[in-house]
């Protein structure tokens, strides 16, 4: 199959509108936010599925799942992209928030499911060893807290996947999560999101994702080179990166995602799959299917 022909499941991509939600990273400067991607005042305060649809166009972007943005409401979000879904069609699959320690998860994932499309529910764990702004959880043993781990355990039987954003020096952490819980699928977002760039930094983040990778009810999502290497990113930086976390995950718990419109910042929707495509040059027809396409939909049910 030809390259431009591979049909794309965009499996991490944002509708928001500051219009109808509150978003803090819009009312005011989120230092937390500006320390990920820089000066972010290009991003548009509303951002729709029309839009979308105008930046992937000529690209056979065939579904696509929606990340809620951290708005003050994430129930109202929820509601908000089960409508857009039914009005618009996209997005094809959802996202939600949750806080795994909160008396009112059940309540939650409970409203979440009469939404929409739910397929999944995340938190925002990275909790970076020296960078207090890069700091996004309540304290940086979460992951071994047992009633969090309690939380998680709840999701046995409602068929979602857990999503679970940490840096790097979190991986083995989240390695021992997924080990006592090898009846729920995680995801691993941002490519397991190695925050020192140095050899020894590579070094680490290659254990830890080796260790993550370890475990089958693990796949890694692989998105958000703007937030990791910044702005500028190139191809031959993110090359070794992806690589070396494809080959340890294997094609078919990988999955590449966009992070619209976040990843404006840095390029197109078109030069990202491109970048994409050029680091995998070398895989197969079936193994690039795997990548922008089957492992998503397998993953998330679609």
């Amino acid at each position: 199959m030809d390259d431009a022909a591979l049909p794309i499941l965009d499996c991490h991509q944002h509708f928001y509108d500051a219009r109808r939600l509150h978003y803090p990273v819009f009312a005011q400067r989120s230092a937390g936010f500006e320390a990920l991607v820089g000066d972010y005042g290009a991003l548009p305060r509303v951002y729709r599925p029309e839009d979308y649809a105008q930046d992937t166009a000529g690209l056979n972007v065939v579904k696509t799942i929606w990340a809620e943005f951290i708005s003050e409401d994430p129930v109202g979000e929820v509601r908000w992209a089960g409508e857009l879904a039914r009005a618009t069609g996209r997005p094809d699959g959802m996202i939600g928030l949750a806080d795994f320690r909160s008396p009112d998860l059940e309540r939650r994932l409970d409203a979440y499911a009469l939404a929409g499309p739910i397929r999944c529910v995340r938190q925002h764990l990275g909790w970076h060893p020296t960078d207090p702004l890069l700091r996004y959880a309540p304290g940086p043993d979460l992951l071994s807290d047992a009633a969090w781990r309690r939380g998680v355990a709840s999701l046995r039987g409602r068929e979602l996947v857990c999503e679970i954003e940490v840096f790097g020096p979190q991986l083995p952490d989240l390695a021992a999560v997924a080990a006592v819980c090898p009846d729920i699928q995680f995801v691993l977002p941002v490519m397991g999101w190695p925050v020192d760039l140095t050899n020894d930094g590579r070094s680490a983040w290659k254990r830890g994702v080796a260790a993550v990778a370890d475990r089958p009810n693990v796949a890694l999502k692989i998105f958000g080179m703007e937030c990791i290497f910044g702005i500028r990113w190139t191809v031959a930086q993110i090359r070794p990166w992806i690589l070396e976390a494809i080959d340890a995950f294997g094609p078919r718990r990988c999955m590449f995602a966009s992070h619209m419109p976040i990843c404006k910042l840095a390029c197109t929707f078109r030069q990202l799959y491109d970048a994409y495509l050029e680091v995998i040059d070398g895989c197969s027809p079936s193994e690039k299917r795997q990548l922008m396409c089957d492992t998503a939909a397998s993953v998330y049910r679609l």
